[in-house]
């Protein structure tokens, strides 16, 4: 789009005309990176901390497990290699130190999505909306949906690169000690998330909501807390959600009672003949004995085994939520800018 000639510029007064505005992919690119250069250093300030940090932290963890020879045992074990007097209280003094850092690192990673999308995704069109920059970025020659689609594939990538990082150096980081010996468990809060690409989609997903909330509103602070109530939404959805995303198995064993690699997801009491009962069926009778009968205590569970296509279940469905809102943004940006 050419630019209209000021008074006094034309050729031969001996005034150069004003320099044309570069577009192109080069000056798009230029743009994007300026515009999201504090996320990308932000971010990599973060990764390179947990860089330096978690190969000494693992190196501790390591050396303790060895030197203590607690490798695969638990506060409560049946084998008997972990019997050993003092073995259980070392096992006790990992979990006290090593173990809440694991499980705090883990609960802080799951604040990224929403940080992500309060801070990069809110204001990547809310701020152009509300300053009326957009029209002088459009007036450079840049189309609407690609300006729109170049926004988007930019804090895209941050989001997967930069989340991708941490969720390696994590799983790295909880491999030693793993289920038994810290007590985060591969089902547990602080890892099924943050430990493995669910983290990454929903990232995605936060970004893809926290920029479609921003479109939507034209303004920053508005969009930034509607984005974090939406993206806490969600992801307390999905917590609910989660165990029911990929077919379990019953097995006759109480709750508390499962060997540390198995996810109890539901419990009750199994009649001979299939009828299940809730857990607290026969609380209120006055003859409880004669209320259960013969039926046994069952749980619900998830093995370790799982733990890969419930990711993928998962990860899938915030990619296809996220897709549906790029989707509905480049539809929206082409009919309305």
């Amino acid at each position: 789009m050419s630019m209209s000639t000021h008074p006094g510029t034309a050729t031969g007064t001996g005034t150069r005309p004003p320099a044309r505005p570069q577009s192109g992919p080069q000056s798009l690119r230029w743009l994007m990176w300026r515009q999201q250069r504090l996320t990308v250093v932000l971010w990599l300030a973060v990764i390179a901390v947990a860089a330096v940090a978690f190969p000494f932290l693992r190196s501790e963890m390591v050396g303790y497990i060895d030197s203590n020879h607690i490798a695969g045992c638990a506060e409560i074990s049946a084998d008997s290699r972990c019997q050993v007097p003092g073995m259980q209280q070392a096992v006790a003094n990992f979990r006290g130190s090593y173990g809440l850092l694991l499980k705090g690192i883990g609960l802080l990673l799951l604040l990224l999505p929403a940080t992500a999308g309060v801070f990069v995704g809110a204001p990547l069109f809310a701020r152009e909306l509300e300053s009326g920059t957009w029209r002088l970025v459009l007036a450079q020659s840049v189309g609407r949906l690609r300006w729109t689609l170049a926004k988007l594939v930019t804090v895209g990538l941050i989001g997967a690169v930069g989340s991708a990082a941490p969720v390696l150096l994590y799983r790295w980081l909880w491999q030693p000690s793993a289920n038994d010996v810290s007590g985060v468990a591969w089902s547990s809060r602080a890892f099924i998330v943050s430990g493995g690409p669910t983290l990454i989609a929903t990232v995605l997903l936060a970004l893809a909501v926290g920029a479609t909330v921003g479109a939507l509103l034209g303004r920053v602070v508005p969009a930034m807390g509607v984005t974090l109530a939406v993206v806490a939404a969600l992801q307390y959805g999905m917590s609910m959600v989660r165990p029911y995303l990929w077919s379990g198995e019953t097995v006759l064993i109480p709750q508390s009672a499962l060997p540390n690699d198995m996810w109890g997801f539901g419990q009750g009491y199994l009649r001979p003949d299939g009828t299940r009962l809730p857990i607290d069926a026969c609380t209120s009778s006055t003859d409880y004995a004669a209320c259960l009968g013969d039926a046994r205590e069952y749980s619900d569970v998830h093995r370790a085994s799982d733990y890969w296509p419930l990711q993928g279940v998962e990860s899938g469905i915030c990619l296809v939520l996220a897709a549906a809102l790029v989707v509905f943004l480049l539809v929206r940006t082409r009919r309305s800018l």
